[in-house]
């Protein structure tokens, strides 16, 4: 695992059906799936994948930005309390009745990406 988040993008929320989604990246090297796997392009450059028998979202890629890695839901696993999100992304998407005062760092992006990470008191202003 390369990493661990909350995301609180307006896509990952649409996507998941859902308030936000926890991911974790890794590797596309080695990553193999089993049973019916259908894709489709949900932006330029974004692939997510989902299982064609019962509709649950299995993956998201986005091959410009990070052409070597997939992500992927914690709660897909078959024991998704093996998995602990490190910080929350995209946290200024957040719905306006989440304030989540957890300790973990929080992102305007991702981090990778330039954004510097805010305390709850820095986010909850």
């Amino acid at each position: 695992m390369r990493w661990a988040a909350y995301c609180h993008c307006e896509s990952c929320r649409r996507a998941g059906s859902t308030p936000f989604v926890a991911l974790f990246g890794v590797p596309d090297e080695g990553l193999t799936w089993s049973g019916p796997v259908g894709t489709y392009a949900s932006s330029d450059d974004v692939e997510r994948g989902h299982c064609e028998t019962c509709g649950t979202p299995l993956f998201y890629r986005n091959h410009s930005r990070w052409p070597d890695e997939t992500h992927i839901p914690a709660v897909t696993l078959d024991d998704p309390s093996a998995y602990a999100p490190k910080a929350h992304i995209y946290y200024n998407e957040r719905l306006p009745w989440i304030e989540m005062r957890d300790g973990l760092p929080k992102y305007d992006g991702t981090g990778d990406d330039g954004t510097r990470p805010k305390s709850d008191d820095e986010a909850h202003g």
